[in-house]
């Protein structure tokens, strides 16, 4: 006997709500009939799937990785559900696109003027985030494709990943901070810095945890955390702060004065960010165009100086 879909789907919506009745409420069918769909995967997987108790219901580690293929499935019919729609108004090309900040502020609006340029036929999202969270929800089949730089996370079978450009990871401070007028700058020197950094979660936050303890310093106590990088730049902008980035998403408040950015001495790893999908999912002619483009565009991305009319309009 095989596993149906929708029994996926049932074990998916228990995962999510934690009760039989909720479950069956959400899904629009009785909970009797959603016991006996548990029962019979159940039978069929010869494993049990679900932990029923006083407080509720619970996936058991066999029933999580059932229904993280019952989470895809209800994505894939909601995708299918939304493209159908554009397509009865006239919209021929749907993409939806995961970037961190460094990506999402720069090489996507790039490539997403790019496709304007040949057609807005097109419905296009941006979703900016942590690497983690976004090749979270690629594999859940909500986003298309993920420009970032998860490191280890895109070794998995389930992605293909085509490297783009890597990113130098330099100190940054205020113009004008007492540091700026240095060529290199020691971490074990800024113990009693006041710092500026990403919180817990994502992976430059991990790189940089990494840095100090592969270098035997001791991770600063005096900080100001924010998961914004725009809010971290401003922070630092305006008090003596300092925080690590990478240069590329600093250069244009470097050339415009406001920013300075100083190499570590200490050995850091290069961050290398690429394009990531899902192993043979079909993007569709918008998504193979996109993916045409960034890999065209990530070379002169990196090498793009930041424009003076452009600063001259935003400073």
């Amino acid at each position: 006997m095989e596993i149906k879909p929708r029994y996926l789907r049932y074990l998916a919506a228990i995962g999510t709500h934690g009760s039989y009745v909720k479950a069956a409420g959400a899904l629009n069918i009785s909970q009797p009939a959603l016991s006996l769909s548990i029962q019979r995967i159940e039978d069929i997987t010869k494993a049990k799937l679900v932990d029923r108790g006083r407080h509720g219901a619970r996936l058991t580690r066999a029933g999580m990785a059932l229904a993280r293929h019952g989470n895809e499935i209800e994505a894939s019919i909601l995708s299918a559900a939304e493209e159908i729609s554009l397509l009865s108004h006239g919209i021929s090309g749907r993409l939806r696109i995961g970037g961190t900040p460094l990506s999402a502020s720069g090489l996507i609006p790039m490539v997403i003027s790019r496709i304007l340029s040949i057609t807005d036929d097109v419905a296009i999202s941006v979703t900016e985030g942590i690497d983690e969270d976004l090749m979270a929800l690629l594999a859940r089949n909500e986003l298309d494709v993920v420009i970032g730089a998860p490191g280890t996370a895109a070794n998995r079978p389930e992605f293909f990943t085509q490297p783009l450009f890597s990113a130098k990871t330099v100190l940054v401070t205020r113009q004008g901070h007492p540091l700026a007028q240095q060529n290199s700058v020691s971490l074990a020197s800024l113990q009693d810095a006041l710092w500026a950094i990403p919180p817990h979660g994502g992976s430059f936050r991990a790189q940089i945890e990494a840095l100090f303890t592969a270098n035997g310093i001791p991770f600063p106590q005096r900080t100001v955390q924010a998961a914004s990088i725009d809010v971290l730049k401003n922070i630092v902008r305006q008090s003596d702060a300092v925080t690590l980035a990478a240069e590329l998403i600093v250069r244009d408040e470097v050339a415009r004065g406001q920013l300075s950015c100083i190499d570590i001495a200490e050995p850091v790893a290069v961050r290398v960010f690429g394009l990531h999908t899902r192993e043979k999912k079909e993007l569709g002619d918008l998504g193979e165009l996109f993916c045409q483009l960034v890999t065209e565009q990530a070379p002169e991305y990196v090498a793009h100086e930041a424009d003076p009319a452009f600063l001259a309009v935003t400073s």
